[in-house]
């Protein structure tokens, strides 16, 4: 039976996608990371082509992709997309591969997706809380404290804003510029640690050594939570380098879940009359 997706957009555009590879191929789909788009995905996806059938997305608020009316966490972000391939893709089964926010929507999609996700590939997703020292906590406690002192005797917009810049992260600071710091904030605070146990598909995790946005301990993590995951650490990667120099372990990945006898380019063309 067909799960009823819960996500209502009315006049919402579909998200911006790419295809490359092989139709009638397994589809492989792919979700980036906040402040990124599709274009990151596609030396994978190229390097994958005659095994798979690829659908790279902008994520709706990124890339080319309309920006939700509401301030979506990641399960509306995943439901979106669940209904979307299903429903206007005709997706039937399908490999999510996600980048930071993507990984975190895929572990969403993972525990929500009504058997539409066969396998996941998380490369540097969050979705846990960091664990940190009781000094560490205390830091940011008297940080944020004097943040918000600041912030609210602001004189004006430019004072504000340089205060987000001395206090806050990058990506915060510019999703006031992108319009998304309603989202930033709604995705970026969840904790789905409950939910983990409960994602019973094969689940690879990967991550860089050299991670300081999304540091190795959250994979480890994660990995301890899933029943059917693997965890893989690519040394000398951060969060961004590790979809260059560890992009033929997101390809090996994904390869090594592909159902065995699937067909290849070569195959699907012989088929043909």
């Amino acid at each position: 039976m067909r799960r009823i997706w819960r996500c209502k957009k009315g006049d919402m555009k579909p998200p911006h996608h790419i295809r490359i590879g092989t139709p009638g191929a397994p589809k492989v789909a792919f979700g980036h990371g906040w402040d990124r788009s599709h274009r990151d995905f596609i030396p994978v996806a190229e390097a994958l082509a005659p095994l798979v059938d690829a659908y790279l997305f902008d994520l709706p608020g990124f890339g080319k992709s309309e920006r939700p009316d509401d301030a979506w966490g990641t399960v509306e972000y995943a439901d979106y997309m669940a209904r979307h391939m299903v429903d206007q893709l005709g997706f039937d089964l399908c490999t999510w591969v996600g980048h930071s926010l993507g990984g975190r929507i895929g572990l969403r999609l993972g525990r929500r997706s009504g058997g539409l996700i066969e396998r996941l590939v998380i490369v540097a997703g969050a979705g846990i809380p960091r664990q940190t020292s009781k000094w560490e906590q205390l830091k940011r406690k008297r940080s944020s404290a004097k943040f918000q002192r600041l912030k609210a005797n602001a004189k004006d917009e430019a004072e504000l804003i340089e205060l987000e810049r001395k206090f806050g992260s990058v990506d915060y600071v510019h999703s006031r510029e992108t319009g998304m710091r309603d989202i930033f904030t709604a995705t970026v605070t969840e904790d789905q640690s409950a939910d983990l146990a409960r994602i019973m598909m094969p689940t690879t995790l990967i991550y860089g050594a050299e991670d300081r946005d999304t540091p190795p301990e959250i994979g480890r993590k994660i990995a301890s939570l899933v029943p059917n995951a693997s965890y893989v650490e690519v040394p000398f990667c951060d969060h961004i380098s590790i979809l260059d120099r560890g992009r033929h372990q997101i390809a090996l990945a994904i390869k090594e879940g592909l159902p065995k006898g699937a067909p290849t380019a070569a195959d699907l063309a012989e088929a043909k009359p």
